[in-house]
């Protein structure tokens, strides 16, 4: 763990230098029905897709790799079963 200040009020570039930690797994920032579709589509944006764990509502619990991997999977099975029927 990184050293913490004892100051709170330092600013928020220290904050993140004392908390953020490649070991936390970030979801969320990219939530479904808000900045993407259902079929994963970025909103407003032609042939854009954001299938990562920023879409995740709430954590899978631990390391989610796993997670992301059977997402990722999953659609690129169905966007490849799409396209193969306008064929």
């Amino acid at each position: 763990m990184l050293p913490r200040h004892d100051n709170d009020s330092r600013s928020l570039e220290q904050y993140c230098k004392d908390t953020v930690m490649t070991i936390w797994h970030y979801h969320g920032g990219c939530q479904v029905g808000r900045v993407v579709d259902s079929e994963y589509r970025v909103l407003g944006v032609d042939a854009l897709r954001v299938i990562d764990g920023s879409t995740f509502n709430a954590s899978p619990g631990t390391n989610p790799q796993a997670t992301v991997m059977m997402l990722g999977r999953y659609m690129g099975v169905k966007i490849r079963s799409e396209r193969l029927k306008k064929l």
